[in-house]
């Protein structure tokens, strides 16, 4: 889903009277979270989940060109941990039929 296709349905969800109010909304939205997670905050929406800025660790690696040793630098990525309501209703299990038993006739 674009974010044109999320705004839509965001619009009609909310009952708001345009797309585009729709769209400056969830772009609002959008701008508040990568300025929280830029200062290193972390975002925690109950039962959806939980935003938080790593930074992996430096590391020495190995060019495999030259075989020389090369230096890594650490780069920060974005996690999300999934909040347990969202996951309930991602992993529903669907019930199986039940099987009938059939009972056999015994021959005479």
């Amino acid at each position: 889903m674009k974010k044109v296709e999320f705004a839509e349905l965001f619009m009609k969800k909310a009952n708001l009277p345009s797309k585009e109010e729709a769209k400056r909304q969830v772009e609002v939205f959008v701008e508040v979270l990568k300025e929280a997670l830029a200062k290193e905050e972390v975002l925690v929406f109950r039962g959806l989940g939980t935003f938080e800025r790593k930074t992996t660790k430096r590391a020495e690696g190995i060019n495999p060109r030259t075989g020389e040793p090369i230096k890594i630098t650490p780069k920060n990525y974005i996690k999300f941990k999934v909040g347990k309501d969202l996951s309930d209703r991602l992993n529903v299990k669907k019930e199986e039929p039940k099987k009938k038993r059939t009972c056999k006739k015994k021959a005479k």
